[in-house]
């Protein structure tokens, strides 16, 4: 019997509670080592005895509160296992079966209550560069929120737009409220996501200055996806299931600069759910390391 060092398993999960606080503690509660059952009501879950003893007993690496203790999501680091969640699926990359079993089951019942919930690894905690202290689950995040307020946001701005559009013929409706939701789309994303929101200042620093002149863009996956006909059903079939099989996502983003040309290729791993978009994610990232090397080779960097 005595007192532990830490109420943290180890220095990753630490190093990624401060870094979190650090970064969103001004618009958000971020606790860690939750007991489960302070997060979700496990009380009615059709699960065996075994499996609510180990709900009643397990705690949740970090959660993140609104300012009035709400639960927004959760986020648990798999260190020993280098696991992520495609859903509310655990991929786990080194084979641990009981580990599985428990993580899948968080999953299972986050993902019943339709709870933001995510495992990351070293992947995800590290920075994207050695000069820019952002990390994936800081976008993670970002998007997550972003898209939890866009159907507020989206409410509103409609409500304040009904008179204009209930004077407009359907296909001039139509493609006003498509411009509506694509703007609120992307305002959210650079509110609320450090990493788009850097990549588009600079873009904006670097075009007004005419350092960048031209950029261009190429998706990534591991495995590469077929090339078939995306016109015939087949082609399309094979497509759709190619993509279910991605493990990886990534982009590669070229600048044409005043001082040459500029690549960079960033990759994610397929943690695709209905809140973050490793694919959004990933281009952000990889735009951000373009447009960051330009503007270091221009001299806008120091």
């Amino acid at each position: 019997m005595g007192i532990r060092k830490s109420i943290f398993d180890g220095y990753h999960e630490h190093n990624i509670y401060k870094r979190l606080r650090s970064k969103w503690a001004e618009h958000f509660n971020i606790y860690p080592q939750l007991p489960f059952t302070k997060i979700f009501d496990i009380e009615s879950l059709n699960v065996n005895e075994k499996e609510m003893e180990f709900l009643k007993k397990t705690n949740i690496d970090i959660t993140i509160c609104d300012k009035e203790d709400r639960p927004i999501m959760c986020i648990e680091f798999d260190g020993l296992s280098n696991g992520y969640n495609k859903g509310s699926e655990y991929i786990q990359i080194k084979k641990d079966p009981l580990r599985k079993k428990k993580l899948q089951l968080k999953l299972r019942v986050a993902s019943k209550n339709e709870f933001p919930f995510f495992i990351i690894s070293y992947d995800e905690e590290k920075n994207i560069s050695e000069h820019i202290y952002l990390t994936i689950i800081d976008s993670i995040i970002g998007q997550t929120i972003a898209k939890m307020n866009f159907l507020e946001a989206a409410n509103k701005l409609i409500n304040q737009e009904i008179n204009i559009m209930d004077s407009m013929n359907e296909r001039d409706r139509s493609e006003y409220l498509h411009d509506i939701i694509k703007s609120i789309e992307i305002g959210m994303e650079l509110e609320w996501d450090p990493i788009a929101r850097m990549a588009a200042e600079l873009q904006a620093v670097l075009f007004q200055r005419n350092i960048v002149l031209k950029m261009s863009y190429k998706p990534l996956s591991k495995p590469e996806l077929p090339d078939v006909d995306l016109f015939d059903d087949e082609g399309l079939e094979k497509i759709k299931k190619a993509m279910a099989d991605i493990e990886w996502h990534g982009y590669e983003v070229t600048c044409e600069t005043l001082k040459g040309k500029v690549i960079e290729t960033a990759w994610v791993r397929n943690f695709e759910n209905e809140w973050a978009s490793p694919m959004i994610i990933v281009k952000n990232i990889a735009e951000l390391l373009a447009l960051y090397e330009a503007a270091r080779i221009n001299g806008v960097i120091v």
